[in-house]
């Protein structure tokens, strides 16, 4: 799914407000292109409203001039809508253009943040995030000085600008933000909305990884209601949350609440994806450690070896999660008073690490 699909509804919002500026009543025409336009998109038909779309931005071209409001006003439409149908190098002049144009109208700033916005979300489809940020900062700077940080527009940006820093493990940055835009949710009423899970999620695993569990629980538990709620509960999204919700509560000894989350999300991951994923490796592991940690070692074995054979036919026996893996098991084997076992393993574990980091020879 494209990244822009949600920066383009940030100017199908404002299509009232575009259509609301001044028609020259001289040219019916181009109102009519843009009215007819307008429906086409809303059935579907991204082809005719392009087309539509085109041809009034012809006429208001040739009577208007290349820097009215009304042409930046079709640019703007009709970039979105190449934007709806992947044409992302037809849409990219047409925004520059339009920002060009609305930078010059003061009173205009909605609709110049508006299309820095989708504009940004395009070099986000195309993995340009370092064009992308700088475009989100200035809409947001806009939305800020004209007070309108909570409106549905900014806080989209901010939630895209809040991704891009997720993605890059930039997490104080990012959890500045998702912080930002739970707060105006939760003032909103918006907060159990099918929309934020992601930015939950992203949230519980910022505070996860900083091992404050008793912050990332509650977002988890949101998200996973949400996706209950909304029959989305065997989504990957929901699948990862109730392995990391699951971890929290084993780090915290709460090994009761722990495991029918893990034994699910181990259940979930097999129907979903197969028997030979990573994603199963990784959730018959977290099981095992689970399992592990109650002293449940006849439990623990099968998930252990399942984790340690899929792990090993994907990455190969060097790779350290393969190497890693081996060695808890074999530590468990130790506990049973399992030593030849638990040797074996760790030497083949041994011998692995010794074919990553030859003896020199002279």
């Amino acid at each position: 799914m494209k990244i822009a699909s949600t920066a383009s509804m940030i100017l199908a919002g404002l299509l009232l407000v575009l259509a609301a500026l001044p028609i020259r009543a001289e040219q019916p025409n181009w109102d009519k292109f843009t009215a007819d336009a307008r429906t086409a998109r809303q059935g579907g038909n991204s082809a005719e409203a392009a087309t539509l779309y085109e041809q009034a931005l012809n006429i208001q071209e040739k009577t208007l001039g290349l820097e009215c409001p009304e042409v930046a006003t079709t640019l703007s439409n009709l970039a979105v809508v190449y934007q709806d149908m992947s044409m992302d190098a037809q849409a990219e002049p047409l925004y520059r253009r339009a920002i060009a144009i609305w930078e010059k109208y003061p009173d205009r700033g909605a609709l110049l943040a508006a299309n820095l916005s989708n504009l940004a979300a395009l070099y986000r489809d195309e993995h340009k995030d370092a064009d992308s940020e700088p475009l989100y900062n200035r809409a947001l700077a806009i939305w800020e000085k004209a007070q309108q940080q909570e409106s549905p527009n900014a806080v989209t940006t901010i939630t895209s600008l809040g991704d891009i820093y997720y993605s890059q493990a930039r997490f104080g940055e990012a959890e500045r933000l998702y912080s930002r835009i739970l707060t105006i949710w939760e003032k909103t009423g918006k907060l159990d909305n099918p929309e934020t899970v992601t930015t939950l999620t992203r949230l519980g695993d910022i505070y996860r990884s900083q091992s404050k569990y008793d912050a990332a629980a509650p977002l988890y538990n949101r998200a996973l209601a949400i996706w209950e709620k909304t029959g989305n509960l065997e989504g990957p999204e929901a699948i990862a949350a109730l392995g990391s919700l699951g971890d929290i509560y084993r780090s915290q000894a709460r090994y009761a609440d722990a495991e029918p989350l893990l034994t699910k999300a181990l259940a979930m991951n097999e129907k979903a994806l197969g028997p030979e994923r990573l994603e199963v490796a990784a959730s018959a592991n977290d099981l095992a450690l689970l399992y592990n940690c109650e002293q449940k070692y006849a439990e623990a074995e099968p998930l252990y070896r399942e984790a340690i054979q899929i792990r090993e036919k994907i990455l190969g026996q060097q790779h350290p999660d393969v190497i890693r893996t081996r060695e808890i098991f074999a530590a468990m084997l130790r506990q049973e008073g399992r030593k030849a076992e638990a040797l074996r393993i760790e030497t083949r574990t041994e011998i692995t690490q010794l074919d990553i980091f030859p003896t020199a020879t002279f």
